[in-house]
């Protein structure tokens, strides 16, 4: 490391440890009232424990990469982060059928639609895997099914984005302290193919690549300022944003950005938080703000790999969207299953880098579930950005417009395994729905005159 990466990584520790007083006020609020819940929990644990192993494998053996001869970083781990990870897999398995199972029996909640449509669409890569020979089961996938099973019971609203915000929370922290522990396992090494960022390093944190804890990152701002309350979601939000820049992703760096942008200029607010003015409502002016950028990034997002010469050079994406796209045009109504572009890396197709998926969530998408799963994934985003009405509308746009945003060149949710992102699917399809209390209620009022749960509403 040079002096200058030293200092930046130095700098990221301090702040990192001065988030703690804001990250403590938000969470003592939270207690206060009443937000944190088994909901919170379940979210929680899904983004821990999915991490867990290239955490430990991070922390442990600071950042060992191996190269192919061809200087492709060889994918996976040892056999004992391997081990881990089944453990890890077998317990979030385990919490969530116990939730399930628990919020059925005794809180007798009431469905949630969303989570469910997620369900479908991960259904149907699974029916795309089996009809083209691949495994239809794997333990991931079926946790990722049981993580979404537990969503559609769970209590939509606050908690869930508390819970998502808890995820980035402990993240970010450990990077921190890990700045200052082993300052050289927090980054990675800049190489021609992969510049340093504008702060001149590749920041890590405890991940082992910096795309994947920068994608965690930036989906997590809306949970910051929508699950929090008070003032404390201001520099939260604007730390989150510093650690996104210091990853070295340009993407990350926009997204963090936009993210916090279009927070400031919606003002959303959650159906338990009161107006700052009687009869006060979201006016057109937002709402039609917040669908145009909507619209635009999701515009954006399938315009790219249908036409990448347009939008610059765009390097090996380019060449596997073209691949993918001729593929596709042989089973393009139910497309190849969730399991068949992985599956390109192992017979020597593809390189290592572009084998987890094909970078552009639209075309991954259709690539792996065709017309059908592309279908469903627009009903999906459809619905959580109506189901609130005009209130939960500016909600919805700004925990989406992340995602949507780096769906152009990455792709945040994956409907075929369980990984580092379920945890923000599953928050996202809890967003709450339209209020129903008395107006002129106070939130201190409905905690402790035992309103309805949201999931009841």
């Amino acid at each position: 490391m040079t002096q200058q990466q030293s200092t930046t990584v130095l700098i990221i520790g301090i702040l990192t440890l001065l988030s703690l007083i804001p990250w403590a006020i938000a969470l003592r609020r939270a207690r206060v009232f009443g937000d944190w819940d088994l909901t919170s929990t379940l979210v929680l644990l899904i983004g821990v424990l999915a991490n867990l192993p290239a955490t430990v494998y991070t922390i442990v053996t600071g950042r060992a990469e191996h190269l192919d001869p061809l200087g492709d970083t060889v994918i996976g781990f040892p056999s004992w982060v391997n081990r881990i990870g089944s453990l890890a897999n077998g317990l979030i398995l385990l919490v969530c059928v116990l939730f399930v199972v628990g919020r059925l029996l005794v809180a007798r909640a009431r469905i949630n639609v969303a989570p469910l449509i997620a369900t479908v669409i991960v259904l149907a890569l699974a029916a795309s895997d089996a009809l083209h020979g691949q495994p239809l089961w794997t333990p991931r996938q079926l946790t990722l099914l049981a993580a979404l099973l537990a969503a559609a019971v769970a209590r939509p609203g606050r908690s869930a984005l508390l819970g998502g915000a808890a995820v980035v929370m402990v993240y970010t922290v450990l990077g921190g302290i890990e700045s200052f522990v082993e300052p050289a396992t927090v980054v990675r090494s800049c190489r021609g193919d992969n510049p340093c960022g504008e702060l001149g390093i590749l920041y890590a944190g405890v991940f082992t690549n910096e795309n994947i804890f920068s994608l965690l990152v930036v989906a997590s701002i809306p949970f910051v300022w929508l699950g929090l309350r008070g003032w404390v979601r201001v520099p939260l939000v604007c730390y989150l944003a510093f650690v996104a820049i210091a990853t070295g992703s340009v993407l990350a760096s926009v997204t963090a950005i936009a993210a916090v942008a279009l927070l400031a200029l919606l003002r959303p607010r959650l159906p338990d938080q009161p107006d700052p003015a009687p009869n006060a409502g979201v006016t057109p002016g937002r709402l039609l703000l917040g669908g145009t950028v909507v619209a635009g990034v999701t515009a954006v997002g399938l315009a790219v790999p249908l036409r990448p010469a347009h939008f610059g050079d765009l390097g090996l994406r380019a060449a596997i969207w073209d691949l993918a796209k001729e593929e596709w045009t042989r089973s393009p109504l139910l497309g190849y299953g969730s399991k068949a572009w992985s599956a390109k890396y192992q017979s020597g197709e593809i390189p290592a880098a572009v084998s987890p998926s094909l970078h552009n969530q639209w075309i991954d998408t259709l690539y792996a579930g065709g017309i059908v799963g592309l279908l469903l994934f627009a009903v999906l985003l459809a619905y959580l950005l109506f189901r609130g009405g005009t209130r939960g509308f500016p909600v919805a746009a700004c925990v989406l417009l992340p995602v949507l945003l780096a769906s152009v060149l990455e792709r945040p949710w994956s409907f075929g395994i369980s990984n580092s992102m379920t945890f923000a699917l599953v928050a996202a399809t809890l967003l709450p729905v339209q209020a129903r209390a008395r107006a002129g209620t106070s939130v201190r009022q409905h905690h402790h005159s035992k309103p309805r749960m949201m999931s009841d509403v």
